[in-house]
This record gives structure tokens, sequence and C-alpha cells, in this order.
């Protein structure tokens, strides 16, 4: 019985699949009612869809979303260990949006902001380490959608 449990959960929580099979179906009935967990188990369900995007030299300008990235390597295989990454940078980002003297305004370049220095800072070196690079100049942009008013916010320096 243990065995049908632990191997039901495993197959419920394995990333999605396009083409699901006969076991995925029986598992996600067996799973969904009794176990399934969703945001409001731990932490309000978030209200911003966020955005980094970065800008650097390295071999010509490159610009990524380094939130996308994490988000979608640790979507990819949670196992490899980026969530706390993901997680330290939502909560950065979620802070400096909930902090900033620049909350009530639409756009607007961050000048002073202790918080966005360290996000920035965060990012270079997250952006030296995955891609062995040394970055001498880097600048960021932080956009923020609410999710119910779909209201942009963007932020950059």
């Amino acid at each position: 019985m243990l065995l049908v449990h632990f191997s039901s959960l495993f197959i419920y929580s394995k990333p999605i699949v396009a083409n699901k099979t006969k076991i995925d179906f029986y598992a996600q009935g067996y799973v969904y009612p009794y176990f399934h967990q969703n945001w409001n188990l731990f932490v309000p369900v978030p209200d911003s869809n966020y955005k980094l995007y970065c800008e650097f030299d390295d071999e010509g300008t490159q610009t990524i979303d380094v939130f996308s990235e994490i988000n979608i390597q640790h979507q990819t295989n949670r196992l490899k260990g980026y969530e706390p990454l993901l997680v330290a940078f939502s909560n950065s980002i979620h802070y400096f949006e909930k902090n900033t003297a620049l909350r009530e305004q639409l756009n607007g370049p961050v000048e002073n902001e202790l918080s966005f220095k360290m996000l920035e800072r965060v990012v270079k070196n997250y952006l030296e380490y995955s891609r062995k690079i040394k970055i001498q100049k880097i600048k960021i942009m932080l956009v923020s959608q609410n999710t119910q008013t779909r209201q942009q916010k963007i932020y950059f320096k």
C-alpha cells in the first residue's frame, strides 16, 4: 500500500509532460483530492509577476530575463537546487517593490535605493558564476505586473 502511495505522489509531482498516460490519470485521481498543495497552504497567492531584464557585455551586448531563466531551470528539474535562488530573487524583488519610495509611480529610474543596488549585485554575481565570465558593467530593469489589474511598473537604473 505504501508503494502505491509513494509511487502516485512521485508520478503526480513530476514535471508537466505533454503526453499523459493512464498512470498519470490514476495518480491525479488519488493525489489531487487529498494531498494537493497550492500557494495558500504556506503564503498568500503572489500579487505580481516579475521579469528582471539584464543587459551586459560578453562578446557583444546580451539581454536576458534572469528571473524567468532561473524559474525555467527550477521547473525543468526541481532537484537541481534552483529553488533557494528562485525564492531569494522573488523575495528580494517583492521586498524592493513593497518598500521603495517609487511605489506609487508606474515607471521610473531608481536612484540611491539600497535594495535595488543589492539586487543588481546579486544578478551580476549570478551571471558571472553561471556563465563563467567577468562582467564590468551591467544594467538591470525590473518589470512588475499586478495579476489583478495588469498594471505594469518598470524600475531601472
